[in-house]
């Protein structure tokens, strides 16, 4: 005989997506950073996959680690920029979800030159 188990009412899945989202949003306010570094896509690149996106995220259990790649400007102190980039992504997702973030990487994808 199956058993059909009911749906345990303290579950809540959160998207990938949505911590996604929580995480540019913390880049988004830190200074120097001029945003996140953007992938051109071919039509290929999007059926194979092969395409990197600025912030992705990699669950282990009920962690994550989230990887952010960015544009800085020329001005940016960019080991402040990163640590400050790391500080609050993982605050941000952690207060948000209640998700436990183990790692944040940041990456320098890109300089912009002439900026203020």
């Amino acid at each position: 005989m199956n058993k059909i188990s009911e749906p345990k009412a303290d579950c809540v899945k959160i998207s990938e997506d949505v911590i996604s989202k929580i995480a540019e949003t913390a880049v988004s306010g830190i200074e120097g950073v001029n945003g996140l570094a953007t992938v051109k896509k071919s039509p290929a690149s999007v059926l194979m996959r092969s395409y990197r996106q600025p912030v992705r995220i990699r669950m282990n259990g009920g962690s994550a680690e989230i990887s952010v790649s960015i544009v800085v400007s020329d001005s940016c102190n960019v080991r402040s920029a990163a640590e400050k980039i790391q500080k609050q992504v993982k605050e941000d997702v952690q207060n948000m979800t209640g998700i436990a973030v183990t790692k944040v990487s940041v990456y320098v994808k890109d300089i912009v030159f002439g900026t203020e």
